[in-house]
């Protein structure tokens, strides 16, 4: 149900962004932070924690584990929750429910789930900037520079947090 109400509200921020914040037609010449750079970079930043997260639970359970004991292995550990999918937990018995290993995989543990998130952000990003018009390769270039801090600093929110102990010094 989570999954369903996060795609949601993605895909109305996406449709919604387009239509109300002003998007110039015209070809734009200079670079400015505006409400449609907030709403994409807060994508582009959304896209880098989910992907942040994966690496965490993908290559660093323990720590993860360790600083949230209560959190349930058979959905957040990709070692066990992979098998959500299937009935059973069993892949030779087949899909667990209709799409579940498919179009609704996302609903069956947390690293399908980031994944989703990731690639939702990324879509409506591109298409939100893809309704912007035309504009000098400067501006292109500031916007590459923008979203990549955006999306290191989720992944940095998400991932280093819990690799700092484990760093040598």
């Amino acid at each position: 149900m989570k999954t369903l109400f996060i795609a949601l509200l993605m895909c109305s921020l996406a449709s919604h962004a387009q239509y109300n914040i002003g998007i110039e037609p015209k070809t734009i010449s200079h670079w400015k932070m505006d409400k449609n750079k907030i709403i994409t970079g807060s994508l582009v930043f959304m896209a880098g924690a989910s992907k942040g997260f994966n690496e965490t639970l993908m290559f660093h359970w323990d720590a993860f584990h360790q600083k949230f004991p209560h959190a349930n292995p058979n959905w957040y550990d990709p070692q066990l929750s992979w098998k959500n999918k299937y009935k059973d937990g069993d892949p030779a018995k087949g899909a667990k429910f209709p799409l579940s290993t498919t179009m609704l995989v996302a609903t069956t543990d947390q690293y399908h789930l980031n994944n989703f998130i990731n690639k939702t952000a990324w879509v409506s990003t591109i298409m939100i900037k893809m309704s912007e018009g035309r504009k000098s390769f400067k501006h292109y270039f500031l916007d590459m520079l923008y979203y990549t801090a955006c999306h290191q600093m989720g992944f940095a929110l998400t991932y280093y947090s819990f690799t700092k102990a484990q760093r040598p010094h």
